[in-house]
């Protein structure tokens, strides 16, 4: 069979309706009907009709009862190979490469693995050779910005396991009841920071990279001497902070609640 080209722009407008009755499906936490979709989409009932049963034809959407649908198994099979292509490294890199452009400080990417944080990038700024922490190094989770934003989104029972095996501290500011202090106010703020713990002389910003599912899947800091990141410049460095954090969030599928209060 030969390739049609379109002589207008209907059949675009069709895949258009048709990718949000997918999104809608998607965000649908139980099968949803015929005449809610078409309510919702502001679609004719029989438009709509024609579009879930071809979308059906091809397993993206299924009808568990008369009248009702839900997304299928193609769509799952889409969604499964997106993901395998995701890698957080490559989806938060351009954010990265930005945050060094505006900071010239040293960024990190760091994703958690068991009871330690390992860096998977990190892109060199102004005296990179204060930090030893390289690209396939690891830090415990209790130690700097970014593990210990990594720490702070684990689950209440792990983050007490966590606590609880933590061996003597470094210092006072690495103690079980000084980072369950530290943990708090990173849920509150919405980002880490450390001095000193990691580097002397050095302080990290760190942020949290999520996913298509809302989960933190890692965590974006910038590094440098305290000197070069006063307490009077802190503002403006969370401000670049989070907009890089928010990029790599959303090259990685996720998508804020409007409803949701910002942090």
């Amino acid at each position: 069979m030969s390739e049609r080209t379109p002589t207008s722009g209907e059949p675009v407008r069709v895949l258009v309706k048709a990718m949000s009755v997918l999104d809608l499906l998607a965000d649908a936490t139980e099968p949803v009907g015929l005449g809610e979709i078409a309510t919702r989409l502001d679609l004719n009932k029989s438009t709509c009709y024609r579009i879930l049963s071809t979308l059906a034809a091809d397993d993206f959407v299924e009808r568990p009862a008369p009248g009702i649908y839900q997304l299928g198994v193609g769509a799952f099979r889409i969604g499964s190979a997106m993901a395998r292509r995701m890698g957080v490294r490559e989806r938060a890199l351009p954010a990265m490469q930005e945050l060094y452009r505006a900071t010239g400080e040293t960024v990190f990417l760091l994703i958690p693995r068991g009871n330690e944080a390992v860096c998977i990038e990190r892109l060199d700024g102004r005296y990179a050779s204060t930090h030893t922490l390289r690209v396939g190094g690891a830090l415990p989770l209790h130690l700097g910005a970014g593990p210990r934003l990594l720490l702070a989104a684990l689950p209440d029972d792990q983050v007490q396991t966590y606590l609880s095996r933590l061996m003597v501290p470094m210092s006072t500011a690495t103690s079980p009841a000084a980072l369950r202090d530290q943990i708090a106010r990173i849920r509150s703020h919405g980002y880490a920071m450390s001095e000193d713990d990691v580097e002397t002389g050095v302080r990290a910003v760190s942020a949290a990279v999520r996913d298509h599912d809302d989960h933190i899947v890692a965590a974006l800091s910038v590094s440098g001497l305290t000197a070069h990141l006063p307490d009077d410049e802190l503002d403006g460095l969370l401000e670049r902070l989070r907009s890089a954090s928010s990029a790599a969030s959303m090259a990685l599928g996720y998508r804020p609640d409007p409803s949701a209060p910002s942090t």
